[in-house]
């Protein structure tokens, strides 16, 4: 599976504009909604709150994994979200997170959900991957090196 058939330009967002981990959740499953207009963004707004009242899924070196399974994709879709500044989220480090992976899989679906997660946290612990997307200008620079890295290109 290749995380980046999962994600379009659409579904980047380099300047988050949200302050909070409610924000960034309600953010994330607005630009997915908008990009794909079958999508309910906010049954995807609450699915993914719900699970993270389970526990956060802000990891360590900025970056955060919000995820969910519901009924209102019919498949695996990922989100990109970019905050220069930061924005708590609650992450294992207790620092600010800046990179958001959001990923929502239909509850029928498990597998795809799972090696996506598995292939941010590989990708999260390259050397200049961080600070590569944070440098990003536009949304297809974002998915043109994850497509690189998934390629064995980098």
């Amino acid at each position: 599976m290749m995380l980046t058939d999962h994600i379009r330009p659409e579904n980047i967002r380099i300047d988050l504009d949200a302050e909070n981990k409610t924000e960034v959740i309600e953010e994330l499953a607005e630009v997915l909604g908008e990009s794909s207009p079958d999508y309910d963004a906010d049954a995807i707004y609450e699915a993914v709150m719900a699970r993270e009242r389970d526990g956060s899924t802000g990891l360590e070196l900025g970056v955060a994994i919000p995820h969910a399974k519901c009924d209102a994709v019919s498949e695996l879709s990922v989100v990109v979200g970019i905050s220069k500044d930061g924005v708590d989220f609650d992450s294992q480090d207790g620092k600010p997170s800046h990179l958001f992976f959001m990923l929502i899989a239909p509850k029928t679906e498990s597998g795809p959900h799972v090696q996506a997660i598995a292939k941010i946290v590989k990708m999260i612990k390259l050397d200049n991957f961080r600070s590569r997307l944070l440098k990003a200008r536009d949304p297809q620079e974002v998915l043109d090196y994850m497509k690189k890295i998934e390629e064995g290109e980098i």
